[in-house]
């Protein structure tokens, strides 16, 4: 056998390997901790997929996906009524707060995969598909924002419409123009229009039932089961909406003016973070450090080298997840709260020297049990 052949082997198997290995749902995760509900998850998010698309049906048979119409056709479905009940507001506030509880599931299920070293070789496939979906979710949020056309919507569709154009500020790359042409793509046109407006409601539709596909297309042919969802955990994810539901319910602001813009223009919860570095860095570097923490995240199993598995072993990685999911709080509150550029730029000092102190306390604590860990190997090997 020749060296190619043999390389050839080795990388067929590893892919082999890892899509065997691999959890879209939480399918064979779930049976081993069936009395935990952080493995509950999987079952949640996908059980939310398939609400998500049959109360989008529902929606979609009154909603009209023109600029002049949309917003009407929104009010029109908030008058619903059903043997005399009011059933519009909750279907368009059970819609779009299931949207929200799956975004946050989906960033749970991250937590958890690293939390327990389940994103670990060979289940590498596993977080990148989690990281991807996460980020799957938050593009199903935008491509529903716009599709009330109100104030809020319009602006902030035309605002998360122009980052690709940060493509015409790159080096060599800026003079191919690419930033533009994604723009005009998305947009349909060279302002948010009627074309605009079409583009996302088919990707809105076309996304969740696509992801639909995918997973009943892997678990057929690798004769995978779904993940049996407990009685609990549908009570808790409907119930989850209904409150959010009651405590805030959806509506919509004054119709879109494009010739009057609101005075503070804020995203999703979702896109905070993102724009708060939009808003202490320039235009160009908001957004490439953005996708280059993506980029580091996704390639997590590979940059964590140890072989722990036990959450008290690992001291210095789980402390960075929870010292991120905890700034991914504090700096979305921040970023939704201040406008002002100056009043941000004065925590980057605090993120650096945060970070500093962890990396050096807790990094001693790893190494101080990667330490202990070699020489109870060394007296095992000695016995």
């Amino acid at each position: 056998m020749s060296a190619r052949e043999n390389t050839w082997q080795k990388i067929t198997y590893w892919i082999k390997n890892r899509f065997r290995n691999i959890d879209l749902f939480d399918e064979t995760l779930q049976p081993k901790h069936p009395k935990n509900p952080a493995y509950w998850i999987g079952g949640m998010l996908y059980s939310g997929l398939l609400i998500q698309i049959l109360l989008g049906s529902i929606l979609a048979i009154y909603y009209i996906p023109s600029f002049e119409m949309a917003y009407r056709s929104v009010e029109s479905i908030m008058t619903l009524q059903l043997w005399g009940v009011a059933i519009g507001p909750w279907l368009r506030g059970f819609h779009r707060y299931l949207a929200d509880t799956i975004i946050i599931l989906a960033m749970l299920r991250v937590f958890r995969l690293f939390f327990a070293a389940e994103h670990k070789q060979p289940h590498e496939f596993t977080w990148f598909w989690a990281v991807l979906f996460v980020v799957i979710t938050t593009v199903f949020g935008f491509s529903g924002y716009i599709l009330p056309m109100d104030q809020r919507a319009y602006w902030a569709t035309t605002i998360g419409t122009t980052m690709p154009s940060f493509v015409d500020e790159l080096p060599l790359l800026g003079n191919l123009h690419l930033g533009s042409f994604i723009q005009f793509i998305a947009r349909g046109s060279v302002v948010i229009c009627t074309n605009t407006l079409t583009r996302f409601y088919a990707l809105h539709y076309v996304l969740p039932v696509g992801i639909v596909v995918l997973a009943e297309s892997y678990y057929y042919f690798f004769r995978k089961k779904r993940v049996n969802l407990p009685a609990l955990g549908v009570i808790l994810l409907f119930a989850i909406v209904i409150v959010w539901q009651i405590a805030e319910p959806a509506h919509s602001l004054a119709p879109a003016d494009p010739s009057s813009p609101p005075e503070h223009i804020l995203p999703d919860w979702y896109f905070l973070f993102v724009y708060y570095f939009l808003k202490i860095l320039d235009f160009l570097w908001g957004i490439l450090f953005n996708i280059i923490f993506l980029v580091f995240v996704i390639f997590m199993p590979y940059i964590e080298r140890n072989h722990f598995k036990k959450p008290s072993k690992r001291p210095l990685w789980n402390s960075l997840l929870v010292l991120g999911y905890a700034l991914f709080i504090i700096l979305s509150w921040r970023s939704a709260i201040y406008s002002e550029s100056e009043i941000l730029r004065a925590d980057i000092p605090w993120i650096f020297g945060i970070y500093i102190a962890f990396i050096l306390g807790f990094g001693w604590w790893q190494k101080k049990v990667e330490r202990n860990e070699k020489r109870k190997g060394a007296l095992v090997h000695q016995k």
